[in-house]
């Protein structure tokens, strides 16, 4: 997805769309792991092009800690998606 166009959503639309790809992520924990880490993948993304935008200059902490929680999940450490999911 582009900057441009990840801009448009409200930041509570962009917490939907990485809380929904920690979700997904989550289901596929146990079973899949290669394919939880494609989708942490893409929420680590989502949360990168979050940094980029101006509207959260004053909330990246909230970006960070989630940024820092996926990745420990991505490089296998025991960080449960579901826990990290019910931070939103």
């Amino acid at each position: 997805m582009s900057l441009e166009r990840w801009q448009n959503f409200s930041k509570d639309e962009q917490l939907k769309h990485i809380a929904s790809e920690v979700k997904r992520a989550s289901l596929y924990e146990k079973e899949n792991p290669e394919l939880k880490n494609e989708i942490l993948e893409r929420g680590l993304s989502f949360i990168d092009l979050s940094l980029e935008d101006g509207k959260w200059k004053d909330n990246v902490r909230l970006l960070y800690l989630l940024r820092n929680l996926l990745a420990e999940s991505y490089v296998g450490k025991r960080v449960g998606l579901e826990s990290i999911y019910a931070l939103f």
